[in-house]
């Protein structure tokens, strides 16, 4: 059975890392989204316990409903939240609107839009967001925004924080003048922590370098000596041994160059895999040719193991489909089983 294999050890050492550079673990927050970016929410949830993250982000109420137990606190980043989730599940407010829609008591973050122009509320409209979460009742545990230009050269990125640190400047006013409880502040995400040499925020949302992948402009983030978690294992089907000319899959856009022995395995597009075709040119982790064309449920590759690592580093199939390793990751099926090792 093909399965989806979590190196323990790679993320303990990304967060190692990580939390050196930030001056703390305890400043460490991991962002578990959409299935933990395919590495699977509960196995990445229980590695995060183990190593005593506090807080976690992720897409909704309903995957935060699932990790509830393992955190002091998770934030749906999208949708709302209803009464009856436990305690510790906060939302994320884009809007006056939604602020409304929150029942009372529960705890938020409010997002605030700093010039990425996608979600969050304006600038100007943040003393009547304070007076709309006051009003209704509702704890304001944090203050967030994502500086989008963390991967990107150019001075955008130092312009969105100097916008941020004016909002905290403004909510810390607020609060001190309503006698509320400071919330924490935080806006950088994985390449904006690591070009920044010092954080001024109470935390930092750690999302694909957590994973071991950065997409920055190498000018931005160097080399840091991240290790890849997940990799990719497939289970054989068949061997056949073919003769020179043999062409293989539909439309036999493979053939052999000379006699081989060709395997099929038990991992194709319908698990998330991308559909390489004869324009691509893909090997194994051991160093096999992954024969096009990919089929829905299965693939060949030149050779007869009874298993194979067809990928340990995502980064060069995001390469042929010029795309980034986070699409990659996210595509993968949750069917597909995982396993902490």
């Amino acid at each position: 059975m093909a399965e989806l294999r979590i190196n323990s050890q790679a993320f303990f050492h990304n967060l190692r890392l990580l939390a050196n550079h930030v001056g703390s673990k305890e400043k460490v927050a991991v962002v578990l989204k959409d299935n933990a970016y395919g590495h699977g929410l509960l196995e990445m949830a229980l590695l995060c316990k183990e190593a005593g993250i506090a807080s976690a982000f992720v897409k909704n109420e309903a995957e935060a409903i699932r990790i509830a137990p393992y955190f002091e606190s998770v934030t749906a980043l999208y949708g709302d939240v209803e009464s009856k989730s436990p305690a510790n599940v906060w939302v994320a407010l884009h809007s006056l609107e939604q602020i409304r829609r929150i029942p009372k008591g529960r705890s938020v973050e409010l997002k605030v839009d700093t010039g990425m122009n996608r979600n969050g509320i304006m600038e100007e409209e943040l003393f009547v967001a304070l007076e709309a979460i006051r009003a209704q009742g509702l704890i304001l545990c944090g203050v967030m925004a994502h500086n989008g230009y963390g991967d990107e050269l150019g001075s955008e990125f130092f312009s969105q924080q100097r916008r941020f640190e004016g909002v905290r400047a403004r909510v810390e006013e607020y609060v001190r003048e309503h006698g509320l409880p400071r919330p924490r502040f935080h806006a950088l995400s994985s390449s904006g922590a690591l070009r920044s040499n010092s954080i001024q925020d109470d935390l930092v949302r750690f999302g694909i370098a957590i994973y071991g992948y950065l997409c920055a402009h190498p000018l931005v983030v160097g080399e840091i000596g991240l290790r890849p978690v997940l990799s990719l294992w497939a289970r054989r089907i068949a061997t056949k041994s073919l003769s020179k000319g043999a062409r293989i899959g539909y439309g036999g856009k493979s053939e052999l160059e000379e006699e081989a022995k060709v395997s099929t395995y038990d991992v194709g597009y319908g698990d998330g895999f991308y559909r390489l075709n004869e324009r691509h040119k893909l090997f194994t982790a051991q160093g096999e040719r992954i024969l096009p064309r990919v089929s829905m449920d299965c693939l060949s590759v030149v050779g007869e193991r009874e298993e194979v690592c067809l990928m340990e580093d995502v980064s060069e199939l995001a390469r042929l489909f010029d795309t980034i390793p986070y699409e990659v990751l996210t595509r993968f099926s949750p069917f597909l089983k995982r396993v902490v090792i």
